[in-house]
């Protein structure tokens, strides 16, 4: 599986064209066109329980989306590039505790198929 980024605006885009425009001084730290919206009617599909999820929680996707559009520009500040994405299969999300207890589970069945293995082989 491909390395995680960090989508993260830098510094240096936080503050870029605050002086012309003051209302971009309280912006997110993170793009708004990275934000999914999940309606009661996908979090069913997903079989996912909402009821103790909380702000600020993290949680794992794992996502399949087609490219429905690419454009380039040339602009007065250099070239831009657009690519948009639809969302076509999504699985999750997965709490960072539930991930690790799956891990943990793994394991625990990977050691015991393991110490069978040895068993069966010793008799």
């Amino acid at each position: 599986m491909a390395k995680l980024k960090d989508m993260a605006k830098t510094p240096e885009d936080l503050t870029k064209n605050v002086s012309v425009n003051p209302t971009l001084l309280g912006q997110d730290k993170y793009p708004y066109n990275l934000r999914i919206c999940l309606t009661h009617e996908e979090i069913e599909k997903l079989g996912a329980d909402h009821s103790d999820w909380e702000i600020g929680d993290i949680f794992h996707l794992h996502a399949l989306a087609k490219v429905i559009s690419v454009s380039e520009n040339e602009t007065a500040e250099g070239k831009e590039c657009r690519v948009e994405l639809q969302i076509t299969h999504l699985a999750g999300p997965e709490s960072e505790d539930e991930e690790d207890e799956e891990e943990e589970h793994e394991e625990d069945e990977e050691e015991s198929h393991e110490r069978s293995r040895h068993l069966n082989y010793d008799e």
